[in-house]
Parts: C-alpha cells; structure tokens; sequence
C-alpha cells in the first residue's frame, strides 16, 4: 500500500511507499482514511508513474482518475513531482 500524506494529490506532496515498488494493481491510502485503487509503472532512477483509480474524500469531494510521477527521496521516502495526464 502507498500511503499519500494528505486527502488528495498534489506536486510536492509526500508519500511513503517501498523503495523497491513493484509494477501492477495496488492501493492508495490518503491521510483522511479514503482508501483507493491504483497502478504502478517503474520508471527506473528512483522514478514510478503512479495512476490513482477516482475516488470520493472522506468529506465527499469526487477526484477523477489521475497520474502522477514520483520520485523516491530515500528508503519508504517518495515525493509526487508532477501530474502527467494534464491536456
């Protein structure tokens, strides 16, 4: 599970993950408590593409389907460094 150090993602948020993530299917739990679906692609160089399924905040707020890229900042350590699927 990666965890995501506020409610929703942002460039410049924190995130705690392993350092050696896998590729595939896994989960996404927000500091709120929302848990949601994901997709992780390794980039290699510390870097990941990670795809968060859309979800509801614990207040209710709909997030639509989004990706971001990560990058570790050492061990469990992981910064979301941009949005990638912005038109």
């Amino acid at each position: 599970m990666i965890k995501i150090l506020d409610s929703h993602a942002y460039p410049g948020c924190p995130a705690i993950a392993a350092a050696g993530q896998r590729d595939g299917a896994e989960h996404v739990e927000f500091s709120d408590g929302t848990v949601a679906g994901a997709h992780v692609e390794r980039l290699g160089d510390g870097r990941i593409v990670l795809t968060i399924d859309a979800y509801r905040t614990s207040k209710g707020t709909a997030i639509a389907r989004k990706s971001w890229e990560l990058e570790n900042r050492g061990g469990d350590r992981w910064r979301l460094s941009r949005r990638l699927d912005r038109d």
